[in-house]
């Protein structure tokens, strides 16, 4: 069950490198980087003792710039033109293994350019917003809700959230069909005037501390949710293609249909890679991204990032598990909850996951609400209040730090 094809069996190689040697890939998925760790370094190993000079230190060129597309495309088509060479059938195997387990995946499209000049908060506000959310008397069917925060440096997350909402006002789905709600949750409403002309409905969530998705997601959905019958949880670094709402819409149509996640691997793009995406998809009006000029780390299966549900379901099993600080292990419990009591469905759109600083952390390789017994959140808890209910502490470890970008 392994691949015969050489590109295929050299392009194992080479992704199992990046992944082990690249920061972007812990940054992409702190805990996915930590399971991961054990499969690629045990690639790394076995092409440090390949005897063939030539691919040895082709390898190490790699290993020393691991994002760097030339020496990557270089050994990719060394090793490609030497796949039956015996001298390497070890490596290509303990590769394959390494990407059968590892919960990251690597894109390298061919037209990939490292150069591209970075889109920023401000030019994405130069923009023209889109068409409003008509009045109305009754609420659209179907309600957005992005969850956000931004305390970075040069507003890089609000970057990302102008560009969802953007991408979302370009779509191919009536619009008086759909609202988007955000809600911004801090001490002060910081992004409130440069967000408002871009959603239907902008909530503000005054909370101290970390942040805390659960709560921010609940607040959306029970205060701007009445009359919706679909809910799409969306974070704010998605970059949506055209026909987003339009095909997942559609899919509630399809008997069995509880909710669903719209893609199995979550791409998360490095910083050039982002900036093309925007470009490309708003600045140039394209309805979707060509994966050829892309680069990034695929987080294999992880919840959270985009589901859709029937609000009344969401609701049904008390919406998200407000006790999770920080972010870990709140997209897993809600998918676990979620799939006791109706189907949820898993569906291979692409997603496209803008690039942002560090924000998860772990706890000496832990999740950091690992401490949370899961499945324990009640069905008939109150959610979504402004002012958030007190709950019983749940008592945490002492923090050792390490951080990534998202789950």
């Amino acid at each position: 069950m392994t691949p015969t094809e050489p590109d295929a069996r050299a392009r194992t190689v080479t992704d199992g490198l990046v992944v082990a040697m690249d920061e972007g890939a812990r940054r992409s998925g702190l805990s996915y980087w930590y399971r991961s760790r054990p499969w690629v370094g045990a690639v790394v190993d076995a092409a440090r003792s390949i005897t063939d000079a030539q691919v040895r230190d082709a390898v190490e060129r790699l290993l020393a710039a691991p994002a760097d597309p030339a020496p990557y495309w270089q050994l990719r088509a060394l090793l490609a033109d030497r796949a039956e060479d015996p001298v390497l059938a070890d490596l290509f195997a303990v590769a394959w293994t390494a990407e059968c387990n590892s919960r990251i995946g690597y894109h390298l499209g061919a037209a990939y350019r490292p150069d591209e000049p970075e889109i920023t908060a401000t030019d994405l506000q130069t923009t023209v917003p889109g068409e409003q959310l008509p009045e109305r008397g009754s609420a659209p069917p179907v309600l957005i809700v992005v969850p956000f925060r931004d305390r970075t440096t040069g507003g890089r997350r609000a970057r990302n959230l102008l560009a969802c909402l953007r991408a979302l006002r370009d779509q191919d789905y009536p619009r008086e069909r759909y609202q988007v709600t955000v809600v911004e949750t801090d001490v002060e409403p910081t992004w409130r005037e440069v967000i408002l002309p871009y959603c239907d409905r902008y909530v503000f969530a005054p909370r101290k501390g970390s942040f805390n998705k659960s709560w921010t997601v609940n607040v959306g959905v029970v205060q701007t949710g009445d009359g919706a019958e679909l809910v799409s949880v969306l974070d704010a670094d998605v970059l949506c293609d055209r026909q987003f709402l339009s095909r997942n819409v559609a899919r509630f149509q399809e008997p069995g249909t509880g909710g669903h996640l719209t893609y199995r691997d979550m791409f998360c793009l490095d910083p050039a890679a982002s900036s093309y995406s925007i470009r490309a998809r708003l600045l140039e009006g394209q309805p979707e991204v060509s994966k050829e000029r892309l680069r990034g780390f695929l987080l294999r299966r992880p919840p959270g990032a985009c589901v859709w549900a029937r609000t009344e379901l969401y609701l049904r099993i008390g919406g998200m598990d407000e006790r999770y600080e920080g972010w870990g292990g709140e997209d897993n419990d809600f998918a676990y909850r979620f799939e006791l009591e109706a189907p949820l469905d898993v569906h291979r759109d692409d997603l496209l996951h803008m690039s942002h600083p560090p924000s998860s952390i772990m706890v000496d390789g832990r999740g950091i609400n690992d401490h949370i017994p899961p499945l324990s959140w009640p069905a008939d808890a109150a959610i979504g209040r402004l002012r958030p209910v007190e709950r019983p502490s749940v008592s945490r470890p002492a923090v050792s730090v390490v951080t990534g970008q998202g789950r």
